[in-house]
């Protein structure tokens, strides 16, 4: 057999029927072909394709049996690609590249699957012709626009950084174990999400002069099956690449919200929450509109949630940071830096936005007492703030000292270990009580 051949179907003459070994795909030149199965003796039509169109593919990624039926409607030439010739050029590419082809049509085959059983799940004496057309083509749409999404994703994870704590297979390439690794924790992410391992807890925010809870920082967690609790350091960085931080994010302000409207209800009425956002999420078109209805929906109040951004944000693309923000803040929520002091161009930005908090990273709160220029800077910055019209949080507190220093200095607002580490929601409330 060649590599490729063309050849001609006759009007009414089949390419393949169900059940047919699938051993080759076609690329249709010139003619019409329908695309079918037969549903308690009645054809049901899935497609119609035309010149250009690729049909029988399936057998690209494995030989298993036709799963549908495919007539010429007219004389039609096609292209006939044997399975043998793609297994060949896959088998010849960079490992890499293999791998990537590889999991795209593992993931293409389920896909069709799911497809089909859709398909086997119509009843033709329940609807028309019409109906169940419209009904294939949304179908085929949906599965589609995933199947173009995930490779995204999949791209995405091609080139993320090596983890941290995970050994490479000496005996494989690099970029493949890499691959590999980014893939599995993008695929681990997804059901982690659909199988709600993630929570969120709590740590307090202490107002200094009265010494009370006035509200608290949401940090996700991640209760991961076989590792136990995971902190966002071992997660994030992989949600961020392979985009699965957007729907996250969504999750964490829902739930975040929720739970600042419980405690306001019976606890506080100006309790507020902060909530981190990272700026991969700020690359959304939809971020503002969809922030602001899940606050809506779900806080006591928006001027009680506070979005926290890392200063990162403002550095990397201060244009989008700054109508971001000013979008956000129109929807009353309000707004902290978080971090400060750790970048590199944090005055020069800082008068631009409409922040309401400076949280003062804890690097400089942790070695006020051994450091005089650490003291000389927390000092500074909360002056400064104030002068900006900018309350502010002290992070990272673990001695009664530093607590001391800070309120001496005027801060508002502090929060650290001395006082409470991050809690679950129910382990919150009862630091309430």
């Amino acid at each position: 057999m060649q590599d490729q051949f063309q050849t001609t179907y006759s009007a009414g003459q089949h390419l393949f029927t169900k059940g047919d070994d699938g051993d080759c795909a076609f690329i249709i030149e010139k003619g019409t072909v329908e695309v079918y199965i037969n549903k308690k003796d009645k054809k049901m039509i899935i497609a119609i394709l035309s010149a250009g169109d690729l049909l029988g593919e399936m057998a690209i990624i494995d030989r298993l049996p036709r799963t549908a039926s495919a007539q010429a409607l007219e004389d039609t030439e096609v292209l006939v690609i044997p399975h043998e010739y793609v297994a060949q050029k896959i088998e010849c590419s960079d490992a890499t590249v293999r791998f990537f082809l590889k999991v795209i049509m593992e993931r293409y085959r389920d896909m069709h699957a799911r497809l089909m059983r859709v398909f086997e799940g119509i009843n033709p004496d329940e609807s028309d012709y019409q109906d169940m057309y419209a009904s294939t083509k949304n179908v085929v749409h949906n599965l589609m626009q995933q199947y173009l999404n995930m490779q995204d994703r999949i791209l995405t994870a091609v080139n993320t950084a090596a983890p941290i704590n995970d050994k490479y297979d000496e005996n494989e390439d690099d970029d493949v174990t890499r691959t590999k690794f980014s893939l599995g924790i993008e695929n681990s992410l997804q059901l982690a999400l659909e199988n709600e391992e993630f929570e969120l807890h709590y740590q307090p925010i202490i107002d200094l002069q009265t010494g009370s809870i006035k509200g608290c920082e949401a940090l996700i967690r991640w209760l991961h099956p076989e590792r136990g609790l995971l902190g966002p350091f071992d997660f994030i960085p992989y949600a961020e690449n392979t985009g699965l931080i957007i729907p996250l994010g969504y999750w964490i302000t829902e739930q975040a919200c929720h739970f600042q409207k419980q405690l306001a209800q019976h606890y506080s009425s100006d309790f507020f929450m902060s909530i981190n956002l990272s700026s991969k999420q700020f690359e959304s078109a939809d971020l503002t509109s969809n922030m602001a209805s899940i606050v809506q929906n779900f806080a006591s109040s928006p001027g009680q949630i506070k979005f926290e951004i890392t200063e990162s944000l403002l550095m990397t693309n201060p244009d989008l940071a700054q109508s971001a923000l000013s979008e956000l803040k129109e929807t009353g929520v309000r707004l902290a830096i978080d971090d400060f002091g750790t970048g590199y161009s944090s005055l020069s930005y800082l008068h631009q936005f409409p922040f309401d908090t400076l949280k003062i990273d804890r690097s400089f709160v942790s070695t006020m007492l051994q450091n005089k220029k650490s003291n000389e800077i927390v000092k500074s910055l909360i002056d400064l703030s104030h002068n900006l019209g900018m309350e502010v949080v002290a992070e990272g507190v673990e001695t009664t000292f530093e607590a001391d220093m800070i309120k001496q200095y005027r801060a508002e607002l502090a929060q650290g270990y001395l006082y409470s580490k991050p809690i679950t929601a129910e382990a919150f409330k009862k630091l309430l009580q």
